[in-house]
């Protein structure tokens, strides 16, 4: 578990490394993006397509929200059944 867990923040600390560095050098760069704080979604996009990027953002983060939840709903429903 503890393998995973570092592996998925590598991964995330890699992808953010590599976004910085591919953005460094343009002009013009447009930046969009949600931080959930705890049930309330604070959006933010700057530049030209800062406003579909932030929509995106949203997008993804329901998704990945919802996914979260059904592997709660999963989680407990399994264990449930366990102490059956």
């Amino acid at each position: 578990m503890q393998r995973m867990v570092l592996a998925g923040l590598l991964v995330v600390l890699l992808g953010f490394g590599l976004i910085v560095v591919g953005s460094a050098d343009q002009a013009g760069t447009s930046t969009g993006g949600v931080v959930f704080i705890g049930p309330f979604p604070i959006t933010f996009g700057f530049g030209p397509n800062g406003s579909s990027l932030a929509l995106m953002s949203v997008v993804i983060g329901a998704i990945i929200v919802v996914l979260v939840m059904l592997w709660g709903w999963r989680f407990f429903r399994m264990r449930s059944r366990e102490v059956e």
